[in-house]
């Protein structure tokens, strides 16, 4: 299947509201597709991540960011386009805000997923179905039932549990870094820039995987849906 079907076959099982996104990490920018946005040169302005994203499974559109891009020092971080100061690491940009001392904040900070710094020049992101690309993960917008059923799909195979992470910021790390560096999908709680910038709603979570996992994520849907014991909508 190509990315239009696989996205055909996850609306099919899940009836989704957004377009699920493909992400990819760039190497480099001949790797961008024509027709691709650049926030800075094309819209006359900076994104953070999750603006970008939001853009992608609301408007259809296909987006690459650099570090000239993103509005956002922490996401670009996270990416590897900005230097990780002592200032950051220490926990100072965590304390008094989220954490009540500075050792709580420098764990935040060691917890978020990374890129290595300087390996990539950007990211992209796009909605699966104009994906001209092979993604390194899959993004998810639904609401709770939606989420549910992907990690069904997941299990369905492999038993046991889904183990995501939850820190309150910076999910663009958690939907888009944590699933291609670790291999495992994540079921994520969006951010408070994600809902602010982003505009995610109030009954949105998220779920992410590596690309890699994509048909064996919709044979379990396909699977448990035949089963009859998990569908959606649920009845």
């Amino acid at each position: 299947m190509d990315n239009s079907e696989y996205e055909k076959k996850l609306n099919q099982y899940l009836r989704l509201a957004s377009f699920p996104v493909a992400v990819k990490f760039l190497e480099s920018w001949e790797e961008v597709p024509p027709r691709t946005k650049r926030p800075k040169e094309h819209l006359g302005n900076r994104f953070t991540t999750c603006q970008a994203v939001s853009m992608a499974r609301r408007y259809g559109w296909a987006l690459a960011l650099g570090r000239e891009d993103s509005s956002c020092v922490l996401g670009a971080m996270a990416l590897g386009l900005e230097k990780r100061l002592p200032h950051y690491t220490e926990g100072n940009l965590c304390i008094d805000l989220y954490t009540e001392n500075i050792e709580a904040g420098r764990l935040s900070e060691e917890s978020v997923p990374r890129l290595p710094e300087g390996k990539y020049v950007g990211v992209l992101v796009a909605p699966l179905h104009r994906a001209a690309f092979a993604p390194d993960s899959i993004v998810i917008y639904g609401n709770g039932a939606q989420i549910m059923r992907l990690g069904q799909a997941w299990l369905w195979k492999r038993g046991g549990t889904l183990d995501s992470a939850f820190r309150g910021r910076i999910d663009c790390a958690d939907l888009a870094i944590a699933p291609h560096t670790t291999g495992e999908p994540q079921m994520v709680v969006p951010c408070t820039g994600d809902r602010i910038f982003g505009q995610v709603q109030d009954h949105e979570v998220a779920f992410s995987f590596p690309f890699s996992a994509t048909e064996e994520i919709l044979e379990g849907l396909e699977a448990t849906h035949k089963a009859g014991a998990a569908r959606y909508p649920v009845t």
